[in-house]
């Protein structure tokens, strides 16, 4: 080893005797990009005119690129966002320690950002309405990002006998979850009757939220009303080690960091007996809820900065069982019992290949299994779903970018009921383009068009989106945004065999928003029209959920729905005061699935009104929320009433209470919480059930009245009191 050492030190040598040129006739030119802030600009792309040399500034904004050019050049930076910076310079065969300014083209918020129909939540934009922490903090939400963004207007409150989201007049099946470019096919806990489930996912681990109550983007399809779009966490800041424990259950969970990777774990077991012991319950549990969930995660950043790679894996089982009414025999009660297993894997990897070029790719694997007993009847479920997702987004200058891209999704679904049995399998492709244009810094657009085929059905689509933005003023715009949307049918008519044509809707809707001082105004309204929608014929009607008795279906059905919703928030009037008010107003009616005649669908409140109110105690280290939720009676049948889903329930209101308090115990930091739902016990009706006489009624009631939470967070790495 010691003599191949002299070999190649002697090689060297002799090269720099021989070549002194090679090390002495290279210009080095070593920079830092920064914006007027002093912050480093990531990724910008400098390149010299004459020698045609190009290189991307790092994460920190550093740079380096070597030429053996000499003479005068001209040094080009550019980034997005950012006025093109033209430097002159003399390469002279020496090294260069530079700095560059960039100028922004202007402030954020006087550029114009397309918003109609969407809420964003997320660090990354001024126009976001809603932070990550603003999810777990808020009172009655109960630390489920479905619970949250249910207190945004255009959503349902669901009043806890329902499971899902439901937006603008539609049903659950008609929205979508989305985790880093992936359908999340069974986003909620699996159903027992007449208890509204928690969506599966810790949002704790997404640092972007994006909710569009329509007009979404070309990029996604087979939502009828809208989507919730979830990135998840970056590189973590700092490994941690967390545990919890509260009435339902323990956690612990955990992020190690290694560089440019990192890898986070979390393990709980939950069980409610403890819970359902002191907090007294309107549905007779034969199995408290019980199970437990285990998820990791891997992210790795290159170590060019250029590229991302985030690996997530999820695995939850999950038993539970109630009573429910007997179906068949009026006035008496069966067993209801769940088990349910479930199994989430998702990877994406995003690179940015220059300043104009981006790739995004992702892959999705997920499997459900409910083995259900009713009484003296199994029924067992099966579904998984395979995706593939590429996406290229090009942008050709500050004004002018196009993202094209495509994906595959194989769906397949079993299940047995009794002597019944269904399968289907389905392949769905599709593509897309969207375009953004900013013709200026008031006037912006983006038309976009997706086609879908669906092999199942046999059938294809296209479908165009559209929307634009103006600038009205320094801190308010108008935007508008519009398309066609489709979704194939339900899976209870594919496992009967029925290939209906694809569901649709079609939305307009037009939004006025002011963000300024710290505060948010949004107006928006909207008129969406339903076609093609799934209708059986010759069933009577019946609104259970569990009902087998589907008769002959087709594309008959239709309806449409149209309102008005208000957002405002101020965090500025009064200092440690945070506040946002909501209001939605639907006019909605339908025909479809085995309605008789077209009618206001039995989820539906007309007016819904929700108050959330958040204070610091700076002193006491003591975070303070609260509440309050109104909605309009909804629709119930009543089979004696001579007009279809005429009669109304009272109205819903619920007020909540969460209080979060800091302490510190040498070094580790603990959270405790107490929150309080319905705190003043107010006995809500969400409709009623005729037997099959008609004569004896029951009502629905949420699965509890008032209900108490207490638990504990403890931390073993310091964080901030923003983290409450």
């Amino acid at each position: 080893m010691n003599q191949n050492l002299r070999i190649l030190r002697s090689v060297v040598f002799l090269g720099m005797i021989l070549f002194p040129s090679l090390s002495f006739s290279q210009s080095s030119i070593t920079g830092t990009i920064k914006d007027k802030k002093g912050l480093v600009v990531p990724f910008a792309n400098i390149r010299l005119k004459q020698s045609k040399l190009m290189v991307l500034s790092n994460e920190e904004g550093v740079f380096k690129l070597n030429s053996n050019f000499t003479g005068n050049d001209t040094l080009v930076i550019s980034s997005i966002g950012y006025e093109e910076l033209i430097s002159p310079i003399l390469l002279e065969n020496k090294v260069y320690n530079l700095i560059f300014i960039l100028k922004p083209f202007g402030k954020e918020l006087e550029e114009v950002v397309i918003t109609a129909g969407t809420i964003e939540a997320n660090n990354e934009r001024s126009v976001a309405v809603l932070k990550p922490l603003d999810i777990v903090t808020t009172a009655g939400a109960q630390g489920d990002i479905v619970g949250a963004i249910q207190t945004l207007p255009g959503v349902q409150r669901n009043g806890g006998d329902q499971t899902g989201l439901m937006v603008r007049g539609g049903d659950v099946s008609e929205s979508s979850m989305i985790i880093d470019g992936s359908i999340a096919q069974n986003a909620f806990m699996s159903n027992v009757p007449g208890v509204s489930q928690r969506s599966r996912f810790n949002p704790f681990q997404f640092k972007g939220t994006s909710f569009s109550s329509g007009g979404y983007t070309a990029r996604y399809g087979q939502s009828l009303s809208g989507i919730l779009d979830l990135q998840t966490n970056d590189l973590p800041e700092k490994s941690t080690v967390n545990f919890g424990a509260n009435l339902a259950g323990i956690s612990l969970s955990g992020a190690k960091l290694m560089d440019k990777n990192a890898i986070e774990y979390s393990g709980s077991y939950l069980n409610l007996s403890p819970f359902y012991g002191i907090t007294p319950t309107n549905v007779k549990y034969v199995n408290p809820p019980s199970g437990g969930t285990f998820s990791t995660r891997w992210i790795s950043k290159l170590d060019d900065g250029k590229g991302m790679f985030k690996m997530n894996f999820s695995h939850s089982f999950m038993n539970s069982g109630v009573q429910i009414p007997d179906p068949v025999v009026a006035g008496s009660k069966i067993d209801f019992i769940l088990q349910n297993e479930n199994t989430f894997f998702n990877t994406s990897f995003k690179y940015r290949a220059s300043d104009k070029l981006k790739y995004f790719t992702a892959f999705s694997f997920s499997n459900n299994s409910d083995n259900i007993k009713m009484g003296t009847i199994k029924m067992d479920r099966i579904d998984s779903r395979i995706q593939g997702r590429a996406e290229m987004t090009y942008t050709f200058n500050r004004s002018v970018n196009v993202l094209i891209g495509s994906e595959i999704q194989r769906i397949e679904y079993s299940q047995k009921y009794d002597t019944l049995s269904g399968f289907y399998k389905e392949t769905m492709s599709a593509g897309f383009v969207e375009g953004e244009i900013k013709i200026s810094r008031k006037l912006a657009f983006k038309p976009g068009v997706r086609g879908e085929y669906s092999q199942l059905i046999a059938r294809g689509n296209v479908v165009p989106r559209l929307a634009f933005a103006y600038k009205t003023g320094k801190s308010s715009q108008l935007s508008f945004a519009g398309g066609m949307f489709c979704q194939t049918a339900a899976s209870q008519y594919l496992l009967q065999g029925y290939r209906p044509n694809f569901q649709q809707s079609i939305h307009y809707m037009l939004n006025y928003q002011v963000m300024k001082n710290s505060r948010t105004f949004r107006l928006e309204g909207y008129y969406k029209e339903y076609k093609q929608l799934i209708r059986e014929k010759g069933v009577a009607y019946t609104p259970n959920q569990y009902r087998f008795n589907f008769g002959a279906v087709d594309n008959s059905g239709g309806g449409y729905a149209k309102g008005i919703d208000l957002f405002w928030r101020d965090k500025q009037t009064v200092k440690g005061l945070d506040y946002w008010i909501s209001y939605s107003y639907i006019d909605t009616k339908r025909l479809y699935q085995n309605y008789i005649s077209k009618a206001t669908p039995d989820y539906v409140s007309t007016h819904n009104l929700n108050v959330i109110a958040k204070y610091m105690f700076e002193k006491i280290q003591t975070n303070f929320s609260a509440s309050y939720n109104y909605s309009s009676g909804r629709p119930f049948y009543n089979p004696a009433s001579p007009e279809f889903l005429s009669d109304k329930t009272t109205a819903y209101q619920n007020f909540a209470i969460t209080f979060s308090h800091l302490r510190t115990f040498k070094k580790v930091f603990a959270v405790f919480y107490l929150s309080i739902d319905n705190a003043f016990n107010r006995k809500n009706i969400l409709g009623y059930r005729y037997s099959n006489n008609g004569v004896d009624r029951f009502p629905v009631i949420p699965p509890m009245y008032r209900s108490f939470f207490i638990g504990m967070n403890l931390s073993f790495s310091k964080f901030n009191q923003d983290e409450l």
